[in-house]
């Protein structure tokens, strides 16, 4: 009975059961100056205060797993993200040091240290804004993980095997520029990670509204749903794409249209 009934809702209806009008990805803009000014905006303090409160208890071992403020009971693993890193390190003599671009304060290092510290060499750089570089300086850089500011400041103390971008790009002014940027390191691997493109050839800037559970006040910010021909066409100059995936498995919606945070993994081309 229970099966029918389910069989029988519009599939408009499955959608607005995980829609929420207030919260999401809202709107159309002409560009990301104009997005900007129609946000809230956000306390920064606040966010990194609550991002350190968090990943200080991962680091110590009081929970398994933190990401953007919030704790879980259990650790969340992109397995594709995990594979790549190993098959990269078995290239090297076990050996890995990656660029994490806008990697917080260490919630991707966290979650896959257990499957990797067996490994000769780890060294995991995190560029950052000042203020997480300071607070990441201050309190969570050992032997595995560094804060950086710049690509080229990572790039001069440390020879570099692959280059991540976990859910980042999309929150750049300008996403193409970092990627030329990538490009031109001449790192020979890169891995786009929790992307989110969108379903026409075009870029789409809309504005993300964050609920409270995630930073403890409301907050707005413009994101980028970008063009996934342009990326891959940019890449392509100096890379191979060797396979994409799902990052999770959890649907979002960009007003009513369903989308999936994606991902892929690109070699340089001999």
């Amino acid at each position: 009975m229970f099966y029918l009934v389910k069989e029988l809702i519009p599939p408009i209806a499955h959608s607005l059961k995980w829609y929420s009008f207030k919260h999401g990805w809202k709107g159309n803009y002409k560009s990301y100056e104009e997005a900007k000014n129609k946000c809230q905006g956000y306390d920064e303090a606040d966010i990194l205060n609550k991002i350190k409160e968090s990943t200080l208890k991962v680091k110590n071992g009081e929970i398994p797993y933190e990401r953007d403020g919030i704790a879980y009971d259990k650790v969340q693993m992109n397995y594709s993200l995990l594979s790549s890193l190993l098959y990269i390190a078995s290239k090297n003599d076990n050996k890995l040091t990656l660029i994490d671009f806008g990697g917080s304060l260490g919630t991707t290092f966290y979650q896959n240290y257990p499957f990797l510290k067996h490994l000769k060499k780890l060294k995991w750089c995190i560029i950052e804004q000042p203020k997480f570089v300071e607070a990441g300086k201050k309190e969570f850089e050992n032997d595995h993980i560094t804060f950086y500011s710049t690509i080229k400041e990572c790039l001069a103390e440390n020879t570099v095997q692959l280059f991540l971008i976990c859910n980042v790009l999309q929150y750049l002014e300008d996403p193409y520029q970092l990627l030329e940027e990538v490009r031109s390191t001449g790192i020979p691997h890169v891995l786009l990670d929790f992307i989110a493109y969108n379903d026409k050839p075009a870029d789409r800037v809309t504005i993300q509204h964050v609920p409270p559970v995630f930073y403890g006040i409301e907050a707005s910010y413009p994101c980028h749903f970008p063009d996934r021909n342009r990326v891959e066409s940019l890449l392509e100059k100096n890379y191979e794409k060797k396979y994409e995936f799902i990052s999770a498995a959890e649907k979002y919606y960009l007003q009513l249209k369903p989308f999936r945070y994606e991902g892929s993994f690109w070699e340089i081309k001999k």
